[in-house]
């Protein structure tokens, strides 16, 4: 039977067909192969925060370091990103103080460990009149904007902290030692700054401190306050001998969770929004 030039058309070209079918299934390859390497690229490759690291942290005393020393930039930012996946940018600031305080601040000279000292205790006195506040200073330190009553002693401390910090990494670049500490050497110090030489910790005291988030906050605040004034009563040589010590202990803190309790506590003097 005779096919009319119409009917051709409309059942089509067997090879043409052929081919768009090959075309279309090659498209699909290509279409799939790109979707894979997008996605195995963004799981493997450096996520948001990695890449934009070096910009957030550009207005804290670690940008320089973190530039001049990528063994040191590699620790900064697997540890903020862990709290900043948890708890944002408020708990990645805390982790980063820790670190500075672990691996920078120890290197400091006397003049900058005492004067470190003097500015946080200058805090504690002014946050006294708050405890909650207070508490929440000796927990999650502080950061910028937070703690608006006591704003000018916050400033200081964070001028003195920088300090410290800008003078520990040049010593370290300079081959200073690092204080190494161990766990009991740092009971030693805390023991010794329980009891004087300016004053006793209470029993109430010390049991505040040892119940940690749950303790009492104007007593917590007390024995702080207590154990810096005995510090610095030390002479200053020492004061700074025993203040490295503390510092390079390894606290196991988990701000986001120490945050996260505090921020439920009206007056905590944090950001928590």
């Amino acid at each position: 039977m005779a096919v009319t030039r119409r009917e051709m058309i409309s059942r089509g070209n067997p090879h043409q067909n052929s081919h768009m079918t090959r075309r279309s299934i090659l498209l699909l390859v290509v279409v799939a192969l790109l979707a894979g390497n997008l996605a195995y690229a963004s799981l493997s490759g450096p996520s948001a925060f990695a890449r934009d690291f070096d910009q957030n942290i550009a207005r804290f005393p670690s940008a320089s370091i973190a530039r001049s020393d990528p063994a040191l930039r590699a620790v900064f930012l697997r540890e903020t990103e862990e709290a900043f996946n948890e708890g944002g940018w408020p708990a990645a600031n805390g982790a980063l103080n820790m670190i500075l305080a672990s691996e920078m601040e120890v290197y400091a000279d006397d003049e900058h460990i005492n004067a470190l000292d003097r500015a946080e205790l200058a805090t504690l006195l002014k946050l006294a009149s708050n405890p909650l506040a207070c508490k929440s200073y000796l927990l999650a330190g502080s950061q910028r904007g937070e703690f608006t009553d006591a704003a000018q002693e916050v400033a200081d401390l964070g001028a003195a902290h920088g300090a410290a910090i800008a003078n520990g990494f040049e010593r370290r670049m300079k081959g200073v030692a690092r204080t190494q500490t161990s766990d009991a050497e740092i009971a030693v110090v805390e023991t010794q700054l329980r009891l004087g030489p300016f004053a006793e910790l209470t029993r109430q005291e010390l049991g505040a401190q040892s119940r940690y988030l749950g303790g009492n906050a104007a007593l917590m605040c007390s024995a702080a306050t207590k154990k810096q004034l005995n510090l610095l009563s030390m002479d200053s040589a020492d004061s700074a001998s025993a203040s490295r010590k503390r510092r390079a202990g390894k606290y196991d803190i988990d701000i986001v969770e120490v945050r996260a309790k505090l921020c439920r506590e009206p007056g905590n003097g944090l950001s928590c929004s």
